[in-house]
């Protein structure tokens, strides 16, 4: 690889990435011919810089939290020329980092992108066009995601998550799915559809333990209702690494899914909120090239 293009979030990790900025671009000028930074101002400024230069780089580096990495995934992903793709985690969860092997230290990061393990992983793309890395969801994710406060999530870090998930558990809010897939159908009430591509949200493996980045199929699970035993089979999952199995769960792989909810639920995808259902989403197989870990 000759060219590449580092993106950088400055405010990302409370700026840590923009301290450790002179090091590690001397670093990375040690390994590749050409070194371009750019620090964005405001959101769409990365994807915009992709689609400026991505004809003629061989690699984009994301440096950012999950926000940076979804923006920036998204633009490679629809770029004709798709360069490579990689991670320098910077933000509170940095889960599609993690499902890639990615050491959250940022030099060490660094180190394993310099080594350059390439690995085609799939992406699951709506019928807008638009593309998620790690997960997509409706329902209590959502609530979640939104309930948490800056100052919660600077403060609490990771736990922020499972404060407000807590608290959303003392006010469910049920509403009606109906979810077509390639062998099946669901419809009926429910808490939460989650769609895994990668394994980590919020920091741990607690929905999708054996996910895998390249089979080609999506991970969904439906919570019908959040009992102690649903809640419990999640917990036991995480400890065990085995399927999450309960009367009030349904888990099963599919290619392509269609959803519609009523009331029409908000979708939270990779963390950013992308409009509401009804949506059909589909697994694009080895669509993007990343750096990988061990």
């Amino acid at each position: 690889m000759k060219r590449v293009e580092l993106i950088v979030n400055p405010s990302a990790g409370q700026g840590k990435i923009k301290e450790l900025l002179p090091k590690l671009t001397r670093r990375l000028r040690e390994h590749f011919v050409q070194v371009h930074v750019h620090l964005t101002k405001q959101p769409g400024d990365g994807a915009r810089r992709v689609q400026e230069v991505g004809h003629d780089t061989d690699l984009i580096i994301a440096a950012g939290g999950d926000g940076t990495v979804h923006e920036l995934a998204n633009a490679v992903c629809s770029h004709p020329d798709r360069p490579r793709f990689a991670i320098l985690p910077g933000g509170t969860c940095n889960d599609f980092s993690r499902a890639l092997g990615i050491k959250q230290h940022i030099p060490d990061a660094l180190e394993q992108i310099i080594k350059g393990q390439p690995r085609r992983v799939d992406v699951v793309r709506n019928q807008q066009g638009r593309y998620f890395l790690n997960f997509w969801g409706i329902g209590l994710i959502t609530r979640v995601s939104t309930q948490i406060t800056p100052e919660n999530k600077e403060r609490f870090g990771r736990l922020a998550y499972y404060i407000s998930a807590a608290q959303n558990l003392l006010h469910p809010r049920p509403f009606t799915l109906e979810a077509e897939w390639d062998e099946g159908h669901f419809q009926g009430e429910a808490m939460m559809l989650l769609v895994g591509n990668g394994s980590f949200i919020g920091g741990m493996e607690a929905f999708f333990p054996h996910s895998r980045l390249d089979d080609g199929k999506m991970d969904v699970l439906v919570i019908k209702e959040t009992s102690l035993d649903s809640l419990w089979s999640l917990l036991v999952s995480n400890m065990t690494r085995e399927w999450p199995l309960g009367e009030d769960l349904h888990y099963f792989h599919t290619e392509h899914l269609t959803i519609q909810a009523n009331p029409a639920q908000t979708i939270d995808c990779d963390g950013e909120q992308v409009g509401t259902t009804p949506s059909e989403l589909v697994t694009l197989p080895g669509h993007l090239t990343v750096l990988v870990g061990e």
